[in-house]
């Protein structure tokens, strides 16, 4: 997908996304993401099920999960750092008719601009573009109250696929490489999940549960066998799998215990297998 990059932020200097010259809707449409955006409802509905207050999405897009987690919420602050997307996730929630969802256009990394407090924090299909995720993880921290959760999605690099390539001398990444891996020349990023859990607990997050999505992400296995009945596999295997990583998308529920800006420290690294 040919994205093109906005300027970097004020303040905190970090490069992000621009949408505006991309139909997101058709990345969703005409590409066959019929199974992935089934198995992340799955996940969503399961992560969410005891959701209660208000929430923020970050990067939202243009809504396409609200439904999935909005009817349970008080009120929800909707962002993306995309106006064009920002508009279309504002048509969606009217003609939806959520009432409690405000949208609005936010950097991910100008979240404590806030000056807010969010019982919930969800973020999909966003962390690939993030170049600094302690940073993006402190910005999580500040618009939590002790104990609120952060739901959230990240590129897992450590899957059997990515794996299979590096046995075979044909690598695609480092897999088993603590630090994140870029892919070409853009943000792009995957994540070793021993890097995301340091980094949590590092800004005030302990992980609640994980579960393992996109099992069957293959163009010939959805051709094959259809994404009814991949979805249907995979929403018995997202649970017990999850430990093992074995998937290319993670799905988070992490639960805030610490106020990251009192406990400030150096990070910490270990090399992880």
């Amino acid at each position: 997908m040919d994205i093109t990059k906005n300027q970097p932020n004020h303040k905190q200097n970090h490069e992000v996304f621009d949408y505006n010259n991309v139909d997101y809707h058709k990345f969703w449409d005409e590409h066959n993401r019929t199974y992935e955006d089934a198995v992340e409802r799955i996940a969503m509905r399961r992560l969410t099920k005891d959701m209660r207050g208000d929430c923020i999405e970050i990067g939202g897009g243009f809504g396409r999960l609200i439904n999935e987690y909005a009817p349970k919420c008080s009120h929800v602050l909707f962002t993306d750092c995309t106006e064009k997307l920002v508009a279309q996730a504002k048509q969606y929630v009217e003609e939806t008719g959520f009432q409690q969802v405000e949208c609005q256009t936010l950097n991910l990394y100008d979240l404590d601009q806030l000056g807010q407090v969010f019982d919930n924090a969800v973020c999909v299909r966003v962390m690939h573009h993030v170049e600094d995720v302690s940073c993006f993880f402190r910005q999580v921290n500040a618009v939590l109250p002790q104990g609120g959760a952060f739901i959230f999605e990240y590129a897992n690099k450590k899957n059997i696929l990515e794996i299979c390539r590096y046995l075979f001398r044909r690598p695609n990444i480092q897999p088993f490489d603590y630090q994140p891996s870029r892919r070409g020349n853009g943000i792009f990023y995957n994540f070793h999940p021993a890097y995301i859990r340091d980094m949590l607990q590092e800004n005030g997050f302990v992980i609640e549960e994980e579960l393992c999505v996109s099992l069957f992400r293959n163009g010939f296995l959805k051709k094959v066998f259809g994404y009814r009945f991949l979805a249907g596999l995979e929403k018995f295997l997202q649970k017990p799998l999850a430990k093992l990583h074995p998937a290319p998308s993670i799905f988070i529920k992490a639960r805030k215990v610490e106020d990251c800006s009192k406990t400030a420290t150096e990070p910490t690294y270990q090399k992880a297998i």
